[in-house]
């Protein structure tokens, strides 16, 4: 049993390995051929686990090509949608797409994060939000109908009602959603929509098809990146995707 246990530890850790060295955008620092090398030796070391390593990436890259699918299946929606809040380029260069809730800490961490990224290349990036009300699910009023109907029908006031959305610490509930809109004067978009009703079950839908854990996540040239990502990791990564589409 105690060897058994090891075999499936070491498999583990090697699979996670093999996947971080080889798809995560972190890793660019190093090259393919030493990516290679690495995962070589580390076989080597280890020939027992290379049969049920063999199938566990199997399953992941099926779980890939069904992640790619979503992605295919979605793409106008995700990325034709004027529906869905954006900010940034006309033109961009790299698209950020976050999937994020009103109320997760996290995400609230992200967004000056982003914003940042944004505001330092101006021309070159495109952020578009889809707002998954994870938190709030039980509430069809609820503080992403709320934003999708600002947007839509009141967009010169999406901005404040965003940041104030965002600046409020722990969860949102009817009052502080009515808070933020009568601060800005947009009280009529609080109460439920059929639409915006109907768009945040459609995320909801796409952030579960995606294979989504939790928010925030973010895709980046197709590349899911979940969790919160601070300035320090996310900004030289994005420019260094930004002076590979310059090429």
């Amino acid at each position: 049993m105690k060897n058994q246990n090891q075999t499936r530890t070491k498999i583990t850790l090697i699979f996670t390995f093999i996947l971080t060295v080889t798809f995560s955008p972190l890793t660019f620092a190093k090259t393919q051929q030493e990516k290679i090398e690495d995962i070589n030796a580390m076989l080597q070391a280890n020939p027992e686990i290379i049969d049920v390593l063999y199938d566990n990436l199997n399953a992941y890259f099926s779980q890939e090509e069904q992640f790619k699918q979503v992605l295919r299946d979605n793409h106008d929606y995700i990325y034709n949608n004027p529906d869905l809040p954006s900010f940034g380029a006309s033109d961009p260069k790299l698209t950020i797409v976050v999937l994020t809730d009103f109320s997760c800490p996290w995400c609230k961490k992200l967004d000056p994060v982003v914003e940042r990224i944004v505001k330092e290349n101006p021309n070159d990036i495109k952020v578009i939000h889809i707002l998954v009300p994870l938190k709030e699910m039980s509430s069809s009023a609820n503080s992403t109908t709320f934003a999708l109907n600002v947007w839509k029908n009141a967009r010169d006031k999406f901005d404040a009602v965003n940041k104030m959305l965002i600046s409020k610490p722990g969860l949102h509930d009817a009052r502080s959603i009515m808070t933020v809109a009568k601060a800005n004067g947009v009280e009529q978009y609080v109460a439920e929509n059929a639409e915006s009703t109907e768009m945040a079950k459609k995320n909801y839908q796409l952030f579960n098809d995606l294979g989504v854990r939790g928010t925030p996540a973010m895709l980046i040239d197709d590349q899911l990146l979940p969790g919160y990502l601070p300035y320090e990791q996310l900004a030289p990564m994005v420019e260094k995707m930004i002076a590979e589409k310059s090429k």
